[in-house]
């Protein structure tokens, strides 16, 4: 069987994880000669739970860097200032919020999550400590007390000069200039007397204008991102703005040749979908844990005819088998954009006939006996249950779980929801009726089981012709001369058909049919369930009645034959859908992080991406905080039965995609 030689290729695989359980956090600062792992051996934790809070520790520690640590106790309501003064490291008071500490530092509570990152999951603790960005004015740091230093340089605002101008020449941020100067947020006056830092890079802030245009580092973006974006070395940058020598930081005003900016382009996440791969500025290796049911044991026989016999009765296993081979294709292409991955993959040995206790147990024996906390995030489990029982675990450290396939899942904060659910293709498709049935003749089919779709749909057109049923629970068949009276020979009708009955269906596409010669007609539906499949069902009639549906996924077309004449060179075979959506969601995901510091921030962004079949848009839920998909098709059947995505409207689309 085609699966069975992708399933050896999993009889090397290592399982990893480690324990949860609430957290407090305190501070400790670096003394002269202190390592990473000696502070990690000194409080009993591990360098991986250090560098989660304190990213910037990866690069490299000094004496005076005042680290977050997982455990401890500090005094409630003091803060301090990191060594290097970018942050002020508070530590909770009892009934101090995010929102509390967001207005008394004057920073986001977003920019607050972001060095923070067990936040986007977890309230603030009394007594933890946290990282709030330093966004007052820039100041020196004292080597004797670890305090800010009060600096008294003056500037005199010359001729040309600009606040880009003076933010470049003394390394600073628009905003902090403007925090010195509060007087200048209207704009400069020549011989104006402006507070700056006592150290400047530059001798003016004039600009050639002709030669030179400033640019202003957005979020998340790195010197090697912006090196390679305007085909620069670092060498070439710094001497054109000897400020980068301290570090790059968010906000941070560049001098460059204008000929680079004309260049520039920005990241549109207004609507529709964006290209992640040419906005990537993190590129540090993503650990990602694959959580399936490979079910090994099964196949560990001394013949392979009984291990055939396995994959052939195995529906589970074989999703799972198809669905990791497009996360393998993933991994090869994010490694072509610079992405490198490390892959754990876990075998959660799901089984049906064990009942749910059992499977529990195998999922808290993997995520026990292995250390996650270096997990960027977790793709999967497949099954619901699987996958609540592994977001519940790792809540509390804000390891993000990304749920596969499943459509209905207990939301948590830490869970990211791929697949949309059926009630966001269902309100999608309202959407769509609702924005393109104006001036249209609305006919609804509603049997008993969907009257409160019927009700959704006369809300929008409460002039809507209904035709009721016939039989037992109002489905069955639908007379074919009352059905002809509603529709219009002079307008276009459109009939949305509610129902899963496979008789009430073959019975109004037979007879909408037949009156296809002196009208036009559309079928629509906001629910193409299981009975559309059926033998009973003409997909012909289907296709001439311009039949219109909401979709998860697409058909590929000819501008994704790349991926599928690669994928077929490397099984031997064409993709199925499960391993068309293990490539989509695996590519997304990576992609997402190296475009920011964590899914969570990806999420918040707001971006709008899609693939080989499928799109993503997550955004957040007000009542769990976790984040779901809200990115659905509207599909059409068009000539030779081929599905056809319909191209929603910009109002449509945009009115969607803000809900």
């Amino acid at each position: 069987m085609r699966n069975l030689s992708v399933l050896f290729l999993f009889l090397f695989m290592v399982f990893s994880c480690s324990s949860i359980g609430q957290q407090t956090y305190s501070s400790h600062r670096v003394q002269d000669g202190e390592t990473i792992s000696a502070i990690a051996n000194k409080y009993n934790v591990t360098v991986y739970e250090i560098y989660r809070l304190n990213p910037e520790a990866k690069n490299r520690i000094y004496p005076g860097l005042v680290l977050i640590l997982p455990g401890g106790q500090s005094d409630p309501g003091n803060s301090e200032l990191s060594a290097d003064g970018k942050f002020i490291l508070h530590t909770v008071a009892k009934g101090e919020t995010l929102y509390k500490l967001s207005k008394k530092y004057e920073v986001s509570e977003t920019d607050i999550k972001r060095y923070n990152t067990h936040l986007y999951t977890a309230e603030l603790r009394s007594g933890e400590v946290v990282k709030v960005p330093n966004t007052k004015t820039r100041t020196e740091v004292s080597e004797d007390t670890g305090k800010p230093a009060v600096t008294n340089r003056k500037h005199i605002v010359k001729p040309k000069e600009t606040k880009y101008g003076l933010a470049a020449m003394y390394g600073i941020t628009i905003q902090e200039l403007e925090s010195m100067n509060p007087e200048i947020k209207n704009g400069l006056q020549i011989g104006a007397i402006l507070n700056v830092p006592d150290k400047s890079y530059t001798n003016d802030a004039v600009l050639e204008e002709g030669t030179y245009a400033f640019y202003e580092v957005k979020p998340q973006e790195t010197l090697f991102s912006l090196t390679r974006r305007w085909d620069m070395s670092e060498e070439q940058l710094v001497r054109l703005n000897p400020a980068l020598k301290e570090g790059l930081k968010n906000g941070m005003i560049l001098k460059l040749p204008k000929g680079k900016l004309s260049e520039e382009v920005s990241l549109d996440v207004s609507g529709g979908a964006v290209k992640l791969s040419d906005n990537l500025t993190n590129l540090s290796t993503k650990n990602v844990a694959v959580m399936l049911p490979f079910n090994l044991g099964k196949t560990k026989t001394d013949t392979s005819d009984i291990a055939r016999q396995v994959l052939k009765r195995d529906r589970v296993m074989n999703i799972a088998l198809d669905f990791y081979s497009g996360v393998l294709m993933a991994a090869d292409s994010a490694k072509a954009l610079g992405i490198s991955t490390n892959l754990h993959v876990f075998d959660t040995q799901y089984d049906r006939n064990d009942g749910q206790a059992a499977n529990d147990r195998k999922i808290e024996s993997i995520l026990r006996g292995n250390d996650f906390a270096k997990m960027n995030v977790v793709i999967g489990p497949l099954l619901t249950s699987n996958v609540e029982k592994t977001s519940r675990l790792l809540r509390d450290r804000a390891i993000p779980v990304v749920s596969p396939i499943v459509p209905e899942v207990e939301m948590q904060a830490n869970l990211f929801q791929s697949r949309p659910a059926d009630k966001i293709l269902k309100e999608q498709m309202l959407r769509y009726i609702k924005q393109e049935g104006r001036g249209k003749n609305i006919v609804i089919v509603a049997d008993g089981k969907n009257q409160a779709t019927k009700n959704q749909l006369l809300a929008l057109y409460p002039d809507a012709k209904v035709v009721f049923p016939k039989g037992e629970n109002g489905a069955g068949y639908v007379s074919a001369s009352n059905l002809a009276l509603k529709l219009s020979s002079t307008i276009e009708n459109w009939v949305i058909l509610e129902s899963n009955d496979v008789a009430l269906i073959s019975n109004v596409t037979t007879s909408l049919s037949t009156q296809l010669g002196g009208k036009r007609i559309t079928l629509l539906t906001t629910d193409k369930g299981s009975a559309y499949e059926s033998d009973d069902v003409s997909n012909i009639s289907l296709m001439k009645l311009n039949f219109h549906f909401p979709s998860v996924d697409r058909a590929y077309t000819e501008k994704q034959l790349s991926f599928i004449n690669a994928y077929k060179a490397k099984y031997g075979y064409e993709p199925s859908s499960y391993a068309v959506r293990g490539y989509d969601l695996t590519f997304d995901t990576l992609l997402r992080l190296a475009a920011a510091e964590s899914l969570y921030e990806a999420a918040e962004a707001g971006y709008s991406t899609q693939y080989v079949e499928n799109k993503f848009h997550y955004i957040q839920d007000p009542v769990s905080s976790g984040y779901y998909n809200n990115s659905a098709y509207i599909l059409k059947f068009g000539e030779d039965l081929q599905e056809i995505v319909v191209e929603i409207p910009e109002t449509a689309s945009s009115t969607y995609l803000k809900d």
